[in-house]
């Protein structure tokens, strides 16, 4: 099976968004990702390694077969065992860690809402402890627009303003964690001195998502690349700021290299998105139907109450970022790669 970085397309697409922006000052350095199998933390590494300029990168994960479908056999990029569950035994010396692991798929939320909380609060902590004690540079954590909570007025999200999260709701498992997780970072700077800062990532999607992944426009996107119809379980009103992964990682890396400590930007696109017009994208795309039907009990619990969750982006724009990719754009080029990947006769 083809790997992801042997696609013409998404290569071509990672050398446009690189070409555009200026990653110089992580020019030599080496990195520690955790979470680096993920959506956007592998997406990450992918940018990282399309400069070509870098240090090691170290990748932590859990599955080392499923690292060396995706990585192996690159002289930059190593293998380390990593669970945010457990305590981290590392013998490294990266100059950046990036902490992106941790349970990201809606319905683990509600099923598995102590690991989902853990994962975020501990893994982060453990390595906040080990930037500390070993003078790590900076360390990016990557929350969620989900700390936002529920808001019933129409403007984009902006840092530092904030709506209701549900503490009654266990789905709330997920952006309480990040709360706390991010809080803790601002603490660790304050009284640690450790050089932290926060990307919160509104909706994210790209050829980088797992088969399994079961967010909307993941789950949507392999369905189109496999010619099956697409079935949509609300009206789809609610609005979003989807952001290509290619973008997304650009952005991450700009705030490792400029952003201000101890603070959080938003991780979006200037374009806002209902969830309908992201589905009629990937259908178009994927030259499939798309159709309606009511959602089961377990489904409907696993919906992101947020109606409205459009992030501001003129803060990380103060950084020097700009948007490579339309919304129309990174959706279509998403199923284009998916198919040439995975459903190519």
């Amino acid at each position: 099976m083809m790997r992801l970085l042997d696609s013409k397309k998404y290569i071509h697409d990672l050398k446009k968004a690189v070409d555009r922006n200026n990653l110089s000052m992580l020019h030599g350095k080496t990195f520690f990702v955790t979470g680096g199998l993920g959506l956007i933390c592998s997406t990450v590494i992918d940018v990282l390694l399309t400069c070509g300029k870098t240090g090691k990168i170290y990748v932590g994960a859990r599955n080392i077969e499923q690292f060396k479908d995706r990585f192996g056999n690159l002289d930059n990029v190593d293998y380390v065992a990593y669970d945010a569950l457990q305590k981290p035994n590392l013998e490294i010396a990266p100059d950046y860690i990036i902490c992106g692991a941790g349970l990201a798929s809606p319905e683990l939320y509600t099923q598995k809402p102590v690991e989902t909380i853990l994962s975020n609060f501990d893994g982060l902590h453990n390595l906040l402890e080990f930037a500390k004690q070993n003078s790590v540079e900076r360390l990016l954590y990557i929350s969620s627009s989900e700390v936002y909570g529920k808001k019933d007025t129409s403007e984009s999200f902006i840092e530092g303003v904030y709506g209701k999260v549900d503490i009654d709701n266990i789905r709330s498992s997920y952006p309480i964690a990040k709360r706390a997780s991010e809080l803790l970072c601002k603490a660790y700077c304050t009284e640690y001195n450790v050089n932290s800062v926060i990307a919160r990532p509104g909706h994210i999607y790209g050829p980088s998502a797992k088969r399994n992944d079961k967010r909307i426009s993941s789950d949507f996107a392999y369905k189109a690349a496999n010619g099956e119809n697409l079935v949509m379980k609300s009206d789809g009103s609610q609005k979003r700021s989807y952001c290509y992964s290619i973008d997304c990682a650009i952005q991450i890396l700009t705030v490792l290299q400029a952003g201000k400590c101890g603070e959080a930007y938003n991780i979006g696109h200037d374009e806002v998105t209902t969830i309908r017009k992201m589905a009629e994208i990937t259908a178009k795309a994927g030259q499939v139907k798309l159709l309606m039907e009511l959602p089961s009990d377990i489904e409907e619990k696993s919906f992101n109450p947020m109606n409205n969750s459009a992030l501001d982006n003129s803060k990380i724009k103060k950084l020097g970022y700009r948007d490579t990719f339309t919304v129309e754009e990174g959706l279509t080029h998403t199923v284009e790669i998916l198919k040439e990947l995975y459903c190519s006769k």
